[in-house]
């Protein structure tokens, strides 16, 4: 075994038409707005002087528009994967926020919003649960850390799942209640890898 260190941006989507009306998007294949767009060029600029070497991105209309006016401003390449996608929310997707709990009951929008461990079991209808979802995302990432030879990676995704994976791997505690679009997290990961399976 030898340890690998690599420096992490997650960087969520721009926003899209139905951030702003709050509508629960999931895996719903949504584009960015106008605004999005200004946002991800905005912190392509930012981004310029960075050391990023790769970005992975969500195959997700948001974020694979996000990722490529980053990848464009760093002329760094994009590696797609969908294993990188937003929870699937099942029958709640495009849905109304404010019309959650008339529509899957009254404890539905507070368990959903809740980062308590006891509502991790809790889905929508047709949907992943928050746990299901948080496995997937840190086992999609870290074995394209593993795959990819790069230490310098900007991860383009989603809130609720990039939220969970810098709540997973980080000394520091989130720092806020959502993450926002075009928001950047830092993260530094310290990862135990086998050496037949290093690059």
């Amino acid at each position: 075994m030898k340890k690998e260190e690599y420096q992490l941006s997650l960087i969520r989507h721009g926003e899209t038409e139905w951030n702003k009306e709050r509508r629960l998007q999931g895996q719903t294949d949504t584009s960015l707005s106008k605004f999005g767009r200004e946002q991800a060029s905005i912190l392509a600029e930012k981004l310029k002087n960075t050391k990023i070497e790769l970005i992975f991105s969500s195959d997700l209309k948001r974020a694979k528009e996000t990722s490529e006016l980053i990848s464009r401003e760093l002329r760094t390449g994009i590696v797609y994967h969908p294993g990188l996608r937003e929870i699937h929310l099942g029958e709640a997707q495009g849905i109304l926020e404010s019309d959650l709990s008339s529509k899957f009951g009254e404890g539905s929008y507070s368990a959903w919003k809740s980062s308590e461990e006891i509502h991790d079991q809790f889905r929508f209808p047709g949907g992943e649960s928050k746990l299901e979802a948080e496995c997937r995302i840190i086992e999609t990432i870290l074995n394209l850390l593993k795959m990819n030879g790069k230490e310098n990676i900007a991860i383009c995704s989603h809130g609720f799942v990039l939220s969970r994976f810098y709540n997973r791997f980080s000394s520091k505690e989130f720092p806020q209640s959502k993450l926002e679009n075009c928001e950047v997290l830092e993260l530094f990961l310290s990862l135990e890898i086998s050496e037949r399976n290093s690059i």
